[in-house]
């Protein structure tokens, strides 16, 4: 039972070092990259995305505004540069829609350009920031461009209906209030006029209800708009006020963001497990062959144990929230972890050293001849070095068992090391020399 169990520890010490140096990997990877970054831009895209309002969004003044030369040459060409290697990674390494101009737009807004951190975007956002900042930029659109084929609204000026189109007498009304404004008579309060059945609303004024306002600018949208559709039914006739609104407009946001919680998640397990595949074949880690040197050798396994209980007074590193839409991004931090891994791995002293080797013998040696007169007799002794560590089960299992996370192994190094504590049996009494006997017990 005790050998066993030292090889258990053993095993587990080197699975949680392999595991370490994976996600410190991994970490250096994302934050270098901007994983997170570019996972939430892709998650807020998915939300925005609407070929209906690209036309729309592409004609606000704060696109063409953007749009605008603000830097030197070079730095256009840098900025240019940038941006199409964001858009390489987000297209080649994370498959999502195409650029959304309304997201594109949302970016830019103040509220959201803050809490940009590096060459991407925020890997962060708050829900109430970002539902400020989308009811801001979808008042700077205008909805109201599309509304040529439709009724005029009833007050409508010669500019509106058409150059030759006579007055109304709405119109007329309209303009009185401003000739006794300039007689220095205060103009009455104008009344709110519904709009006629078809007609697009008008632009929202400042000083009506925000909720109101809200609601008009959702019925201003295009109507076969996924997104009009959307917070249509978020902000339906139930909705009384606009903390309401904002509440329901947040829950969307997060239950958006659990989604890009989990896209990324995946995507991480993804990359630490190919990690770990590239590290086992790399430093030869076979759990088979590691196992049977364990049992055989007294002094490695000893070495080992000793090593394990050193491991388990230090747990890993938090990796800055797995969600992935977390900005505490630390690329130094990441590296020394998995420094600090490697060297333990190394120092263990059982045979797991980086570097890929020729097998001495092979099935096909004239196929791997004719190529090594082609490709050269070094890189084929790597490949068939890889080829031959591939297709060993125990560096397969070593990978498998290094994808699942530092936390597991060392959850299960710590079971593991207190139960060899605590399972020990104890030494036997043995009474000090020269004493004699006990005189309080009758005989």
């Amino acid at each position: 039972m005790g050998t066993t169990l030292d090889i258990a520890i053993g095993l587990v010490s080197v699975f949680f070092l392999l595991s370490v140096l994976c996600s410190a990997i991994h970490e250096a990877l994302a934050g270098v990259l901007r994983l997170r970054a570019l996972n939430l831009a892709q998650s807020i895209e998915i939300m925005l995305a609407d070929s209906e309002l690209d036309a729309h969004v592409k004609q606000s003044p704060g696109a063409a505004d953007a749009a605008a030369p603000r830097s030197s040459p070079l730095e256009q060409i840098m900025k240019r540069a940038a941006r199409r290697a964001v858009e390489l990674v987000r297209t080649r390494v994370m498959p999502g829609p195409l650029p959304s101009p309304l997201a594109a737009k949302l970016r830019e807004h103040p509220l959201i350009k803050d809490l940009k951190y590096g060459w991407v975007g925020p890997s962060y956002i708050p829900s109430h920031a970002f539902v400020a900042a989308l009811i801001d930029t979808l008042r700077q659109v205008p909805w109201t461009d599309g509304a040529a084929a439709l009724p005029p609204r009833a007050g409508a000026t010669p500019s509106q209906t058409g150059a030759g189109a006579a007055p109304s007498p709405a119109g007329e009304a309209a303009s009185a209030p401003l000739q006794q404004a300039s007689d220095g008579v205060p103009p009455p309060q104008a009344s709110a006029a519904a709009p006629a059945p078809g007609e697009i609303a008008a632009a929202p004024s400042r000083d009506e209800d925000p909720l109101d306002e809200l609601k008009q600018i959702i019925r201003s949208m295009p109507p076969k708009s996924d997104l009009r559709r959307a917070l249509t039914t978020i902000v339906d006739s139930t909705v009384k006020d606009m903390r309401e609104a904002n509440i329901r407009l947040e829950r969307w946001f997060n239950d958006a963001m659990d989604r890009a919680a989990g896209r990324y998640k995946r995507r991480a397990q993804l990359i630490i497990s190919a990690t770990a595949l590239v590290l086992c074949v790399g430093f030869n880690a076979d759990s088979i062959r590691l196992a049977g040197a364990l049992s055989r050798d007294a002094v490695v396994r000893a070495r080992l144990i000793a090593a394990a209980q050193e491991l388990a007074k230090s747990p890993p590193r938090a990796a800055p929230q797995a969600g992935g839409v977390d900005q505490n991004e630390d690329i130094m931090a990441a590296i020394a972890e998995g420094s600090g891994a490697r060297s333990r791995l190394t120092g263990l002293d059982i045979e797991i050293t980086w570097g890929v080797k020729a097998p001495e013998h092979t099935s096909v040696p004239k196929l791997w001849n004719a190529i090594a007169a082609i490709l050269g007799q070094g890189i084929v002794g790597w490949i068939r070095g890889v080829l031959d560590r591939l297709l060993t089960p125990g560096i397969l299992m070593t990978a498998a068992a290094a994808s699942l996370g530092a936390p597991f192994w060392f959850d299960l190094l710590n079971k593991l090391v207190n139960l060899r504590t605590v399972g020990k049996s104890p030494e036997p009494y043995e009474p000090p020399k020269g004493a004699g006997p006990d005189s309080s017990v009758t005989r």
